[in-house]
């Protein structure tokens, strides 16, 4: 039998698009505060949820995740290799550990994030003009 009340960390992600935000920046940064407070006490008063509150980022545009080129198992520097374009959106990297002592290796993933470019000298993102839009997928 399945024990209701376990509980294990998570990432919570709450994505609103086209959401009409004030200019005004005072007026933006305080909506964005009041999200933050709303969203903790709805977790903590009606499901039991405690999340400190310096755990909670609220935060308009897009946002990417990287992780760092260590290796996961004992954090030393990884050594990246023999990449390799896939079908689709990105590429591979043959990865080792650069410690001795750590025989951990694997692949480095990467996936296109933003296409940068100008018709001028100054260099845009598109996804900040908003030529292009991200797309986000669970892992």
């Amino acid at each position: 039998m399945n024990d209701t009340n376990q509980t294990t960390p998570s990432r919570l992600t709450i994505t609103v698009d086209g959401a009409d935000l004030p200019i005004n920046e005072d007026g933006r940064h305080a909506l964005l505060d009041d999200l933050k407070t709303a969203v903790r006490d709805q977790l903590e008063e009606r499901h039991g949820v405690e999340t400190d509150q310096d755990d909670i980022t609220v935060a308009t545009g897009y946002r990417y995740a990287q992780v760092p080129a260590d290796c996961p198992r004992c954090h030393e520097r990884l050594d990246l290799l023999s990449v390799h374009l896939d079908e689709e959106n990105g590429a591979y990297a043959s990865a080792t550990c650069s410690s001795e002592d750590c025989d951990w290796s694997g692949d480095a993933v990467y996936r296109i994030v933003d296409l940068e470019g100008s018709e001028t000298d100054a260099i845009e993102s598109s996804v900040l003009t908003g030529d292009i839009a991200p797309t986000y997928s669970p892992y």
